[in-house]
């Protein structure tokens, strides 16, 4: 019947949409470690590792983060809120131009009816000498259950200008909370990461930031 054949295609789409939605944790884990400096000096392949699960690195696009062919998403999302949320990113994220809509590159556990979603496009900014640059990055943006959008959080980028290079790395655990991390370079070869800072997903849907 009919009905039969909704309801078989309705499963089908369900059993399609838990296929492409990705369960958390996402990230590296090593990001979190305390000592990851000192684990990096002593192995040179961990740093590489790490930043090459997030972005292109030589010219090798990452596995894990691929653009996701759903018509719902190809023209949706373009970066608002996820500008200013933290003042000291706002330089590297705001883009001189205006932006194209980003890729959907995953869906993530749903919070609640919330959905999860994150996308990957570019900033454009002018270095020292006014040479555009641009600089890739996924935001995390959350939905309710009738995709409007709840809130929205950048939790990578990869900024270089010659002189100084900056990556925002994140890790998503299983319980909604967001672990950031930077990773920088000095013109002078110089490198060192952040200490974490820490956001928590709200059943409601909103980021906030917490403290230990």
């Amino acid at each position: 019947t009919i009905n039969d054949s909704i309801a078989i295609n309705s499963d089908q789409n369900r059993l399609l949409e838990d296929t492409l939605m990705t369960k958390l944790p996402i990230g590296k884990k090593e990001l979190l470690l305390k000592d990851i400096e000192r684990k990096i000096a002593k192995d040179s392949s961990l740093l590489l590792e790490i930043l090459k699960y997030y972005d292109t690195i030589n010219g090798i696009a990452s596995i894990h983060f691929k653009t996701i062919e759903d018509t719902n998403f190809s023209s949706f999302y373009k970066p608002n809120l996820s500008d200013s949320k933290n003042s000291k990113d706002s330089v590297f994220l705001k883009s001189e131009g205006g932006y194209n809509f980003f890729n959907l590159v995953k869906e993530l556990s749903i919070v609640n009816d919330k959905k999860l979603l994150i996308f990957e496009g570019k900033s454009s900014s002018l270095d020292y000498d006014g040479n555009m640059i641009f600089t890739n990055r996924k935001d995390l943006v959350i939905l309710d259950n009738k995709s409007n959008l709840v809130d929205a959080l950048n939790i990578y980028y990869s900024y270089r200008d010659g002189i100084f290079a900056k990556t925002k790395l994140f890790f998503i655990d299983e319980d909604y909370y967001i672990s950031i991390r930077y990773y920088m370079e000095d013109e002078e070869g110089k490198a060192n990461f952040s200490d974490i800072e820490k956001f928590k997903i709200t059943n409601e849907g909103k980021i906030i930031g917490i403290t230990d």
